[in-house]
This record gives structure tokens, sequence and C-alpha cells, in this order.
């Protein structure tokens, strides 16, 4: 990705977060996946398995839910060892933007498909989800 790159998105969540992307090219599932205490990432199936997601911006094809993700998302906030945002490629489902809100962690959607292939992990992003884009910082 070039300095200084911008991406349009789709904004789910409101907020402004800045952070190191951690991408993954598999589902990550806020209830099952993450130790909430420690921010780390436990579930076996996951990519990301052994790292740990507080102050990232996690960068996913899609998020696995079920009707009690929101509490986790809600408690890695609590533990203060939640993502400073989340850039997914689908839609997530309910729970998932019912912890966000909750946990005042930005949610977009870029709807330029070139950030995929674009996007490395460790990179610099700035995620507005008032202005609704994903920007590289320009000092990353």
């Amino acid at each position: 990705m070039t300095e200084g790159s911008r991406w349009s998105a789709r904004a789910l969540v409101r907020g402004l977060a800045e952070g190191p992307a951690m991408v993954s090219g598999t589902a990550l599932s806020f209830l099952g996946d993450l130790d909430i205490r420690t921010g780390r990432v436990v579930g076996a199936s996951s990519d990301l398995a052994g790292r740990v997601v507080a102050g990232r911006v996690l960068v996913l094809p899609e998020t696995r839910g079920s009707a009690g993700a929101w509490r986790f998302l809600y408690q890695l906030k609590v533990h203060g060892t939640h993502p400073a945002a989340l850039v997914l490629r689908t839609l997530p489902d309910p729970s998932v933007v019912q912890g966000a809100i909750l946990s005042e962690v930005p949610v977009v959607m870029p709807s330029d498909a070139g950030f995929w292939d674009a996007i490395r992990d460790g990179e610099i992003l700035r995620v507005d989800g008032d202005a609704a884009c994903v920007a590289q910082n320009s000092n990353g």
C-alpha cells in the first residue's frame, strides 16, 4: 500500500480509532476465539491464534457470531483488551454491531475492493466511522 492511501467505506458503528492492522483471512468469533482478560486469540481455527487484539485494527473477511457476541466484545472493553476498530468485508451479525456500539469500537466495511489486496498486517490504519473511510497513517 502506498503511503497516504485512503478508501471509502460503509460505516456501521461511528467513532474514530487508529492502530496497527491485524489482518486475518478467516472469520473470528468474539464468543469463543478470544480470551477476554488478555485479548489473545485462542481459537485454533483462526489464523490469528496466539496474537493479541488489544489496540489493533482487526481486518477480517467476516465475523462468526452468536447471540452472546456483544457481551464478549463489551467485556474486552471492560478489561482494556478490545480491538481499536473492526474493518470487515461482509456485514457482521447484529450482536457484534451491538457489542461494538456499547464498546465504542468503530466498524466499517471498505467499499473499494482494492483495499483487500493493498492492506498489509502491521500497517497503521486510521478508521473513521464518522467520515466513513479507512486511511493509512501518513506516519505509518
